[in-house]
């Protein structure tokens, strides 16, 4: 792969002489844009902003050179993201790991790309593989793998992201580790009113393999927390409950709770 360039290619069946419809090509582009935006995302972790330009364009078996332009302002992640597009789609054909940004969404958005061999479409290429019913079945056993539970997690909320979708970002209190949360458009009040707070999201909960946290959540439901400013001081409780201990000193207390949970 040349620098910021990617490749892909259609192969058409032999009885039409290799030529590619075009509906099949033009639903592949969509396919291709739309695994290279959300390879972009999982590399800058907000919208994408790489736009893209024909380099090269071939008839026959349907070919098509993208490059990537360079931005206009902000980090330029064109390498990053290309490499990662280009390395998931090969690892993902011989079933080798991947790299652990890669989610559920990419993973749904890499599949499309295979969907030309179930029609007229004898070949798939992706830089420099060749994509078979095996990239479509690697995927599947990824993806079983990540059933959905429902639960819920609680985080710091940022992020907000409104366009052409609803989420926004949870940062639970481990450093490292960050949610994307889905939420729908009837949320978006709620959701607005809990920017920069600690909240608890309910919902349908999306896991990687071996992680604590999950990766993805739909989001039904979200409780707001107060801010900690807002949260009494250990001195303004004191004396709040002067009978909790039952007579006894808090030394003796704290005796007879760790007796009763001997016994």
């Amino acid at each position: 792969m040349r620098a910021n360039r990617i490749t892909v290619k259609l192969v058409g069946l032999d009885e039409d002489n290799g030529t590619v419809q075009f509906e099949e090509f033009t639903d592949f582009c969509e396919s291709v844009s739309r695994s290279l935006r959300k390879a972009e995302s999982l590399v800058s972790g907000e919208a994408p902003r790489i736009r893209y330009r024909i380099a090269e364009l071939g008839t026959g078996s349907a070919t098509i050179t993208l490059e990537a332009a360079p931005p206009k302002n902000g980090p330029d992640h064109r390498k990053e993201v290309l490499r990662l597009f280009d390395e998931s789609i090969q690892n993902l054909q011989v079933g080798r790991e991947l790299d652990p940004r890669v989610d559920y969404d990419a993973l749904e958005a890499f599949r499309q790309l295979a969907k030309p061999l179930r029609r007229r479409t004898k070949e798939v290429w992706v830089g420099a593989a060749r994509l078979t019913t095996q990239f479509e079945a690697n995927i599947e056993a990824i993806l079983t793998k990540l059933i959905p539970s429902e639960g819920s997690v609680s985080g710091f909320l940022e992020r907000v992201n409104v366009h052409n979708r609803y989420e926004f970002v949870l940062f639970p209190p481990i450093p490292g580790y960050r949610i994307t949360c889905k939420f729908p458009e009837s949320m978006l009040g709620q959701v607005r009113d809990a920017l920069k707070r600690n909240v608890t999201v309910s919902g349908s909960l999306h896991f990687q393999p071996e992680s604590p946290f999950p990766h993805r959540v739909h989001v039904t439901k979200m409780e707001l927390h107060p801010p900690d400013t807002e949260l009494p001081t250990l001195s303004e409780l004191k004396g709040m409950a002067p009978d909790c201990t039952r007579g006894l000193s808090s030394i003796d207390f704290l005796r007879a709770i760790r007796d009763e949970q001997a016994d």
